[in-house]
């Protein structure tokens, strides 16, 4: 039996009971996992999700912060919480059965500040570089700006230092390069394997030819141009197991990269769009039917925050809260930042997607509708929101 799983397991059957508080994608990503363990197209390998989550919990410390009771963690074993052991054993656990080629392609994850995301990252980059060393491994963790790159970067090379393993990489951490580098040996001394991983800033007007099996993409909310993404996918197309990955918090522009694509990954966890190479796990507070959110409930703190009660202090989120009550302006990046959610975004009554979705268990012809006896009647609200391109 797998640890592992078993962990990934009960954190998707208590998301689904009600039993862990979650919103309503976490929930929708819980029951996709439980529905893909029935399927007879996949199958679900512990070999790999395990391997990855044992490296990183032997081999990774932390390299600042506190617990909640404010102890220091600096140097303490990175162990992981349930959401990232969840992550873990989806992307690295689905097989099409019968063949040795993993399922997802591409994640999508998003959760609130300070929820140990870009650490996670990082040392899931570091597990499947290792890996896939047979491979050649090459590994690209790249953001909007060279200092949010070399946070998940620094990280790294901070364990390795702790363990007293630096000297046996091969480290570049200077103006031009930022990189760790290794060549596996078998016992005869020959080659069996190479790992690499570059961090730099995602810049399109001076990046080209690229080769990896991995790239994390990470604050994508920041995104100026879909290529800063599009760029590292496309540089995967050598390797049947690569994994491209986007992981952000929501942010104030309903026209950049990085809402389009929390609404495609919205779409797909909930089954208004199908596209089964990509995993997703959003972590957000709930919004009402009129796009408002109660930003001053507990319940809706943890939605969007994973490791609430770990490293997300109740009573702080709770103080911060209370101080935007009353404040427009800080309230903006607390709902973008804390509760995950786009601050600008379009509210519209009527979704085409949901309309399109509920319309596929259905084959009548017009002839049989025409023969139905049903008299409905419809309106749109032509002054404010889009019920009339919808419709």
């Amino acid at each position: 039996m797998s640890k592992y799983k078993d962990i990934a397991d009960r954190f998707a059957k208590d998301c689904v009971s009600g039993k862990k508080i979650a919103g309503r994608e976490t929930v929708a990503a819980c029951e996709r996992y439980l529905r893909d363990l029935e399927r007879k197209d996949l199958e679900l390998g512990t070999k790999d999700a395990d391997f990855a989550c044992g490296i990183m919990e032997k081999t990774l410390v932390h390299a600042q912060g506190e617990d909640i009771n404010g102890r220091p963690l600096l140097g303490q074993p990175f162990l992981l919480q349930p959401w990232e052991v969840f992550t873990v054993v989806n992307l690295l656990g689905f097989y099409y059965a019968g063949t040795d080629e993993r399922r997802f392609k591409e994640a999508f994850i998003e959760t609130g500040r300070k929820n140990g995301k870009t650490s996670f990252i990082a040392g899931l980059a570091w597990a499947v570089s290792i890996l896939q060393r047979r491979s050649g491994s090459k590994t690209y963790m790249v953001a909007n700006a060279l200092k949010q790159t070399l946070e998940p970067f620094h990280f790294l090379t901070f364990s390795l230092q702790y363990q007293k393993l630096a000297r046996e990489f091969d480290i570049k951490d200077n103006s031009f390069e930022h990189s760790i580098e290794y060549i596996f040996k078998d016992r005869e001394g020959r080659p069996d394997g190479a790992m690499k991983i570059i961090a730099m800033p995602s810049n399109t007007d001076s990046q080209d030819s690229f080769n990896c099996n991995f790239a994390i993409a990470d604050e994508i909310a920041a995104y100026r141009k879909p290529a800063q993404y599009n760029r590292f996918k496309e540089a995967q197309a050598g390797y049947s197991n690569s994994l491209m990955i986007g992981i952000t918090t929501a942010g104030d522009n309903v026209n950049s990269f990085g809402y389009r694509r929390q609404e495609d990954a919205v779409k797909v966890v909930t089954g208004l769009e199908e596209d089964d190479s990509l995993f997703v796990l959003i972590a957000r507070a709930d919004a009402n039917e009129k796009g408002e959110v109660d930003f001053l409930s507990p319940e809706q703190h943890e939605k969007a925050n994973p490791n609430y009660g770990v490293t997300i202090r109740p009573e702080d989120i709770m103080n911060e809260a209370r101080q935007v009550q009353n404040d427009p302006q800080q309230r903006k990046d607390f709902l973008s930042r804390s509760l995950n959610i786009y601050t600008a975004a379009t509210k519209a009554y009527f979704n085409i997607d949901e309309f399109r979705n509920s319309d596929r268990k259905y084959s009548w012809s017009l002839d049989d509708l025409a023969k139905l006896p049903i008299k409905w009647y419809g309106g749109t609200d032509l002054s404010k929101l889009h019920d009339l391109t919808a419709a």
